[in-house]
């Protein structure tokens, strides 16, 4: 530290006891007096080399906690704070396993609303309690993790947390809200727009009639919407097993096969093209297309 900002002139000596000596020559010690105002001290027993490096590794501690303490955020933590694989709100999986309803933070209701994957209706919905609110953010997670291709759709326990919210929200005698709330986020997610958009400019591409060309692209959607359908089966599986074959409602597998290929197998650039329309196919997961969207001659 120089000189001039302890109150002593060129040459003197500073001769006042160290009060807090007890604390230590090391690297902790210095990082106390540091936070306590105090000059440091770089004096180590060991001399030569050895104290020099410990000086310096004193400093540059000293210097990194500084950062840490005084350096704004980054604006990309910001960016990046909506995406559970960062940053998953506080009390999330506690909330959604005692279908807990009371008032949502500001800040995990601006998580779904500025969500790159949010739907129409999902902040109307997050808004009536933080079990549904962390419900859908992770219904907006799926489809960032499904689209991006992670190799975790959703953590394992936060899934079994929305397990337990379905069968909380069913057990409550809201088993029919719950079914509206899949209806409705098959009807608006994003993933449906975006895989439509896909496929259409494929299938009007010079190449669509090469087998070769359209399953390449083919397997980018299929293989996600498989995904979707295993995560929201397993998600949605009471509904199953309690409402809709007693209401005789489509099940969850059946609504989003209904769904994808009304958006995305219905167009006349589908329905028309030759390897839909004839038998002569080899790839597997073209044939498995065909089956599934009613192809089948």
């Amino acid at each position: 530290m120089p000189s001039d900002l302890i109150g002593l002139k060129e040459g003197e000596k500073d001769d006042t006891p160290d009060k807090c000596v007890g604390l230590g020559q090391g690297v902790g010690g210095n990082l106390a007096r540091s936070c306590l105002g105090l000059q440091t001290t770089t004096k180590d027993t060991r001399g030569g080399a050895a104290g020099a490096k410990e000086e310096k590794k004193t400093e540059a501690l000293i210097s990194e906690r500084q950062i840490a303490e005084f350096s704004p955020a980054s604006p990309r933590s910001a960016l990046t704070g909506a995406m559970l694989s960062y940053s998953e709100p506080k009390g999330m999986w506690f909330s959604l396993l005692l279908n807990d309803m009371g008032p949502v933070p500001s800040e995990d209701l601006e998580k779904v609303s500025t969500h790159r994957w949010t739907f129409q209706g999902a902040s109307e919905l997050a808004t009536q309690g933080k079990s549904i609110c962390y419900f859908i953010l992770c219904l907006l997670e799926i489809q960032r993790n499904i689209q991006l291709d992670q190799d975790e759709v959703l953590n394992a326990s936060l899934l079994e947390a929305c397990k337990t919210f379905v069968r909380c929200q069913c057990r409550e005698g809201k088993t029919s809200e719950m079914y509206q709330v899949l209806t409705h986020f098959i009807s608006n997610s994003h993933v449906f727009f975006e895989w439509e958009k896909f496929l259409l400019d494929i299938f009007q591409d010079s190449r669509a009639h090469q087998e070769r060309f359209i399953v390449m692209h083919l397997e980018q959607v299929w293989s996600r919407y498989k995904r979707l359908t295993n995560i929201l089966e397993s998600m949605f599986d009471y509904l199953d097993d309690t409402f809709a074959w007693r209401h005789r409602l489509p099940k969850v597998g059946e609504l989003l096969r209904d769904h994808m290929k009304r958006r995305c197998f219905s167009s006349p650039l589908v329905t028309k093209n030759e390897l839909f329309t004839s038998q002569a196919v080899r790839d597997e997961t073209l044939k498995q297309v065909r089956f599934a969207m009613g192809f089948v001659l």
